[in-house]
């Protein structure tokens, strides 16, 4: 008679155990992947991708007009994301950079751009998205 009670109250202890894990670990469902910023990074290369293929992107970046290059960027990124393009040579920026340290989260592509064959001088095209949320 002991042991049935002794069983019985070790059967309520680890089915109330498991019962407490399980509460745990689905208590807070796990937040979604967030492929917003994916989704975002693809715009961006892929705005600055059709600018290179077009010729734009190498003439702009060799005049280190940045406005132009944001300009026509903006059919590729959202409206409700602010934005701006950096050029870089080998060792620092060419242009300025935007002043974002106040916000949460930045997200950054990057896409270089090789020097002529003569003269190998690599330039880095970098936007700057933020306003995420």
């Amino acid at each position: 008679m002991k042991k049935a009670i002794l069983y019985s109250l070790e059967s309520a202890i680890a089915i109330t155990m498991i019962l407490f894990i399980i509460v745990i670990l689905f208590q807070k469902p796990p937040s979604p992947p967030e492929f917003y910023r994916i989704n975002y990074k693809i715009k961006a290369f892929s705005g600055l991708k059709t600018l290179a293929l077009t010729g734009e992107l190498r003439k702009h970046v060799m005049e280190n007009d940045v406005v132009s290059i944001e300009n026509k960027l903006s059919s590729y990124i959202p409206e409700s994301l602010n934005y701006t393009v950096v050029i870089f040579n080998e060792t620092t920026n060419i242009t300025e950079m935007p002043s974002i340290t106040d916000e949460k989260e930045v997200i950054s592509v990057n896409y270089l751009l090789a020097g002529g064959i003569n003269d190998y001088r690599p330039k880095d095209v970098r936007i700057y998205l933020w306003g995420l949320y």
